[in-house]
């Protein structure tokens, strides 16, 4: 009797469109965190704009670290 087979298809494909098409988003939605938070930093201890200016620097680091990790998972999964 041959062992069961495996009947799943493959989504490597479909998981890889999904890392990269999540790269945008965060490129996007990182520094406006970051802006808006030292924003209410700023009003809370009367430093305008420079928490502000901060949380925005933050947040594009913060979005550049991320999609670079996921580039490199990406990258990973294309190798096997």
């Amino acid at each position: 009797m041959a062992p069961p087979q495996d009947k799943r298809p493959d989504d490597s494909a479909l998981r890889g469109a999904a890392m990269l098409v999540a790269i945008p988003s965060l490129l996007i939605i990182s520094p406006l965190v970051g802006f808006f938070l030292g924003d209410l930093g700023d009003k809370r201890f009367h430093t305008a704009p420079w928490l502000a200016l901060a949380g925005l620097i933050l947040g594009f680091v913060a979005g550049a670290r991320e999609v670079w990790s996921i580039y490199r998972r990406y990258l990973e999964t294309q190798e096997r």
